[in-house]
């Protein structure tokens, strides 16, 4: 409906219409009569302190809730530091009840008392010196997933402390307690998810309000998690007010993993979707330190998300990190998604437009600095750091080798003396791998080191690796099998087998080729054939070569001649090959001109990548 106001345009003003006047000031003034009379009284006030039972003492940063007879929370305030007094007001009378929660200790609650019209309560509120210990607690824990866990049950415990932090950082975030400076990072992956294709890092220009914004737990419970095309692919994490929310806790359930679960001194709450469930959702674990039962930080994954397992490859999921500010309140201090990018391609056997996996988008956020009305409240770091160095087999500094986290977009490049250092990372256990431009072109890895990094470990944590040796890689590659000789005859000189060459096979659609054939061939013989070959024409002779794919589209063809011209061929599984042509052939140009690749070797640096694409050059 669209309407508009103003004034009438009045020509002839009739005794009528200064009636009719005369009487609308007088219904207006007898409104505005009525309203002054019945203007509400002030407001229901609940003021008092928080104190500990054993010295009276007050406690700040405990969070007060006042709460109504059936159960309703009506309002949040945090205690003030060391006073421990609060400050809370009522919409109307009533009965009501306080009470009062702190992380670490049991929860408080009053007898319900009744506030008049207008009144102003004052009450100390006295909290018991009890704390809650989740130190062992898995010992006990039910294995069962329950929605909405039973109170004095483990599970119960456990959740109680995850609620009070998530409701501290709900509250903290929808009173825009503070501003924030953030990073954002935005990194790009290959579908392997190991190699950063892309990576940028943009500060933001202003302070915002909050460090990510969730969608509405409503909207999220009944349309899913995640959107996903093959056009656009649209992932969302949870914030505090969708883990606290009635229709998020009435369709996920939860269980304890403890020590066992290989984060030594936290306690996880996993939590996942009921059965039943079929829109996209998150399962994930909620983290509290056993000995403090602060909540420290979620992990989650996505799942019915319906897609190829082969897009799961990407393990789509996320973390968000959770601080405890010394007044009380809490904030997320950094967050990541993790998410597949996907594509179409042809189905190779059906025909058919399906999913195919494109690579892996990681999105990342860290607060750097935190303001609030007293200035500076937090300032973030780099987090923990892996710092070490890159050797040569002879122990010199590598200069442009990659170090990185597999799948996490965390890397660095070593320096002119093969050092180098990660930062921005969280508290855990991580697998270091390391590779040079040499190795990658051979598809070769290193075996990771595992470290663990947190505070139980130095910071930043020492890890040093060694680059083996070319022959050591190429015979690893190779399967330690030696040429029957090391060198071949072409023409009238020796050339030297010492040449690799690797690379992938895609079809036209650029998806990996199983079973691929490639073939070599150059004009050089074996000079362990020449005594069954005394008296032939050498022009005629040539040494060829044949290797298969793998499921990944992989080939590699060792011991090939450098410094001397090879021809290429590559032929998709299905496509028909003249076998007898191929190996009676003197050169591929005379069978498939348009679709033979020509190259040598370069003999001081005797590998190459050819990535080749089957039905064209």
């Amino acid at each position: 409906m669209q309407g508009s106001s103003g004034p009438d345009r009045v020509n002839t003003l009739r005794p009528a219409q200064v009636l009719l006047l005369s009487r609308s000031a007088f219904v207006l003034a007898l409104l505005l009569a009525t309203a002054a009379a019945f203007q509400p009284a002030a407001a229901q006030v609940v003021r008092g302190r928080l104190v500990d039972a054993g010295n009276a003492a007050g406690i700040g940063g405990a969070m007060v809730t006042l709460i109504d007879r059936s159960g309703v929370e009506i309002e949040q305030a945090l205690t003030r530091s060391a006073s421990g007094v609060f400050d809370l007001r009522a919409p109307a009378p009533g009965e009501y009840r306080l009470r009062g929660d702190r992380i670490g200790y049991a929860t408080t609650y009053t007898e319900y008392f009744r506030l008049a019209a207008g009144e102003t309560l004052t009450l100390d509120m006295v909290a018991p010196v009890e704390a809650v210990s989740l130190e062992g607690i898995d010992a006990v824990a039910e294995r069962r997933c329950e929605v909405r866990p039973e109170e004095g049950a483990a599970i119960a415990t456990v959740w109680e402390e995850a609620r009070k932090a998530l409701a501290a950082t709900a509250w903290t975030q929808d009173r825009g307690m503070y501003e924030y400076d953030m990073l954002r990072i935005s990194r790009q992956l290959d579908r392997d998810g190991r190699r950063v294709e892309s990576e940028d890092r943009v500060r933001a220009q202003a302070l915002v309000a909050t460090p990510y914004i969730a969608r509405s737990a409503d909207s999220l419970v009944a349309g899913g998690f995640a959107r996903f095309s093959a056009e656009q692919s649209m992932f969302w994490a949870p914030d505090a007010g969708v883990l606290l929310a009635d229709s998020f806790l009435d369709t996920h359930c939860f269980r304890i993993r403890g020590d066992g679960a290989g984060v030594i001194g936290f306690v996880g709450l996993d939590f996942e979707p009921v059965p039943g469930r079929e829109v996209p959702e998150i399962s994930g674990t909620m983290w509290l330190d056993a000995a403090t039962a602060r909540l420290r930080w979620l992990d989650f994954q996505y799942v019915n998300l319906g897609v190829p397992p082969w897009l799961m490859d990407a393990e789509p999921g996320g973390r968000v990190e959770f601080q405890a500010l010394p007044n009380g309140t809490w904030i997320v201090t950094s967050w990541h998604i993790r998410m597949f990018t996907a594509g179409e391609t042809t189905h190779p056997l059906t025909g058919r437009l399906t999913a195919s996996l494109d690579g892996v988008a990681v999105e990342r956020g860290e607060v750097l600095r935190a303001y609030g009305d007293e200035g500076v409240v937090f300032v973030g770091s780099p987090g923990y750091s892996v710092t070490g160095s890159v050797v040569d087999s002879l122990g010199v500094g590598a200069p442009g080798a990659r170090v990185f986290v597999a799948g996490s977009g965390a890397e660095a490049v070593t320096d002119s003396v093969g050092a180098f250092e990660l930062t921005h990372m969280g508290e855990g256990e991580y697998s270091i791998h390391a590779t040079h431009p040499v190795l990658e072109q051979l598809w070769y890895q290193l075996d990771p080191t595992d470290v663990e990094v947190g505070p139980r470990s130095p910071n930043p944590v020492r890890v040093d690796f060694e680059l083996p040796p070319l022959r050591e890689v190429f015979d690893d590659i190779c399967g330690n099998e030696e040429p029957t000789s090391p060198t071949l005859i072409a023409g009238s000189q020796l050339v030297w087998r010492r040449g690799i060459v690797t690379g992938r096979v895609t079809d036209p659609e650029g998806t990996p080729t199983e079973g691929a054939r490639v073939y070599t061939v150059t004009n050089a013989v074996d000079p362990t054939r020449l005594p069954e070959l005394i008296g032939a024409d050498f022009d005629t002779l040539r040494t060829r070569t044949e290797a298969r794919t793998s499921s990944s589209g992989f080939y590699r063809v060792c011991w090939l001649p450098v410094d001397l011209q090879l021809q290429m061929l590559v032929f998709g599984e299905e496509e028909a090959v003249d076998r007898d042509a191929i190996q009676n052939a003197l050169s591929f140009t005379d069978l498939h001109p348009d679709r033979v690749i020509v190259f040598t070797i370069d003999p001081e640096s005797p590998f190459r990548t050819l990535d080749l694409v089957t039905g064209s050059r």
